[in-house]
């Protein structure tokens, strides 16, 4: 169980999305998510899948180029985009992992959403039609 996220069908269009199980305060870190990193050679292997959609681009200067992506096994997974988002992500290259944090005060039963091309306030076009 998780103590910030709920996962909720939401709808055959948007699908699954996470949500606040309580009320939760800006600056609140709601999850430190350990990563896999993927080498080039796996995550060819499955840019083609639907995998591909929970992939991290993972610019760490220390590793060698041949680790350029990661995915993670834990429920932020699930957040969906917005390009008003409620929660922001932190790549930690050190701990191989991604901390997860409220932007603003949130609401017990909100969807929390993260804007998919890492920035809060980048308006860049994504590769699906956004529903908000």
């Amino acid at each position: 169980m998780h103590e910030y996220i709920e996962v909720k069908f939401i709808s055959e269009t948007k699908g699954r999305g996470a949500f606040a199980k309580k009320n939760i305060k800006k600056g609140t870190i709601i999850d430190v998510a350990s990563v896999i990193l993927l080498t080039n050679e796996d995550y060819e292997k499955i840019s083609e899948t639907d995998l591909n959609n929970y992939c991290y681009i993972w610019e760490d200067p220390k590793l060698i180029p041949a680790f350029k992506n990661a995915i993670t096994m834990s429920i932020s997974q699930l957040m969906n985009h917005s390009y008003r988002p409620n929660i922001k992500y932190l790549y930690d290259y050190e701990n191989k992992a991604i901390e997860y944090s409220a932007i603003k005060n949130i609401v017990k039963g909100d969807e929390l959403t993260i804007n998919y091309n890492g920035l809060v306030k980048d308006k860049s076009p994504v590769w699906f039609e956004v529903i908000e």
